[in-house]
């Protein structure tokens, strides 16, 4: 395994894993300042670290882990998926009163 860029850091696999539950968000929430709000950290720092100007840190890992609710190991080594869609629902249109339908 390779090692982190610092003392306490993250590995590029797991940023990889990281940035994918972080877009997963995106995708539930719509907007990234939604997704840093949800995270606790400002939306310059999850961009920075989206984009790869910024490493990442612990901190990070352990908020976004939280959010789509895994365990910080399994958020770093990409074993579990996020959150579970919710389920399609079929909605059957209206009846109409009177007339021919």
């Amino acid at each position: 395994m390779a090692a982190p860029l610092y003392p306490g850091g993250l590995i590029e696999i797991q940023r990889a894993n990281l940035r994918a539950l972080l877009r997963h968000l995106f995708r539930e929430k719509g907007t990234w300042i939604a997704v840093a709000h949800a995270v606790s950290f400002r939306r310059s720092v999850v961009l920075a670290f989206m984009d790869g100007i910024e490493p990442g840190h612990m901190a990070l890992a352990r908020s976004i882990a939280r959010t789509v609710g895994l365990s910080l190991d399994d958020a770093l080594t990409g074993k579990a998926s996020p959150r579970k869609a919710p389920a399609l629902v079929l909605v059957t249109p209206p009846k109409r009163k009177g007339g021919a339908s």
